[in-house]
């Protein structure tokens, strides 16, 4: 925890503090980008100012259509819940009922979402993130990720991504506001949700079942890992030999098979369907373009 608050705190190559007010601005060139910690789960937290107070680790979550804070925060700010209000929200294990807090604002990569309130949920276990930034503050830009650096920017102008050193696929909107792909997995082209908030990759049943009966080279292994922010159990996963995404090849992937309640509410309990986490993304530079829906990989090092 100290480890990440310092990273933030302090100035250096890339990024520098200049006070303007009570908030606290960054820096940054467009491929620069802000200073990244990932969580003991593989996720990718940012610094986060809430109210002009911070920075607080919050995972960059590609899957979540809201910004959200931890139950933590509002103890370490003081925050007293909206009385007699609540909300039903949608997580990666089902609807979950939560109280909601009054927020005007967080500041993250470089720029602000105008909140009125949002939600809090229970911290996650073994993780020091505090809250999660949304597809609300990346809608309409483009979330640049350097993995190996340690930085990402949020930016408007892709221009850059246009060369032979970086590959796209093209995708669509789903749910609210999140990336939706198909991969081509041994001969069959199943649909993917780009999740940065997903440690892990998973299948759910009827996507497994059908890899596995008219895929080539899947093969099947036993296993006990926990997926889905820590909440549910896999049986088994899938050992993809290899599988082309954007240009880039992967090999020896491991894809875990969990029915993990996302997959029943966005309507893919019966058809095949893929969350796309981090043990793929964070083999190569990648960007999610959430104004022209696509995925870049960085094809050259």
């Amino acid at each position: 925890m100290l480890l990440f608050l310092c990273l933030f705190q302090g100035s250096g190559p890339v990024a520098g503090l200049v006070n303007d007010g009570d908030r606290a601005h960054t820096l940054y060139t467009e491929m620069a980008g802000f200073p990244l910690e990932t969580d003991r789960y593989g996720r990718l937290m940012a610094g986060v100012h809430v109210n002009g107070v911070g920075p607080f680790p919050f995972i960059i979550d590609t899957g979540s259509s809201r910004s959200i804070i931890y139950r933590s925060l509002t103890t370490m700010m003081s925050l007293k819940a909206v009385p007699n209000k609540s909300r039903n929200i949608i997580t990666a294990n089902g609807y979950r009922l939560a109280l909601i807090y009054p927020i005007k604002d967080i500041f993250a990569l470089g720029h602000t979402l105008k909140l009125s309130e949002t939600v809090a949920l229970p911290d996650i276990r073994g993780s020091v993130a505090k809250g999660l930034i949304g597809v609300d503050l990346l809608a309409g830009r483009t979330l640049v990720v350097r993995p190996e650096s340690s930085l990402a920017a949020l930016v408007d102008d892709v221009s850059s991504l246009d060369s032979a050193e970086w590959g796209y696929v093209q995708g669509r909107p789903v749910a609210y506001g999140s990336l939706a792909l198909e991969v081509d997995i041994g001969g069959v082209m199943v649909p993917i949700i780009v999740d940065t908030g997903a440690s892990d990759t998973v299948i759910n049943t009827a996507g497994a079942e059908t890899l596995l009966r008219s895929a080539t080279g899947i093969r099947t292994e036993a296993t006990t890992a926990v997926v889905a922010r820590g909440a549910t159990r896999a049986k088994e996963k899938l050992l993809v030999p290899n599988f082309s995404l954007a240009g880039r090849g992967f090999e020896n992937t491991n894809i875990y098979v969990a029915d993990v309640a996302v997959f029943r509410l966005l309507g893919a309990r019966k058809v095949p369907a893929i969350i796309l986490g981090m043990n793929v993304l964070d083999q190569q530079d990648f960007a999610i373009d959430f104004k022209a829906w696509r995925l870049y990989l960085r094809t050259k090092p």
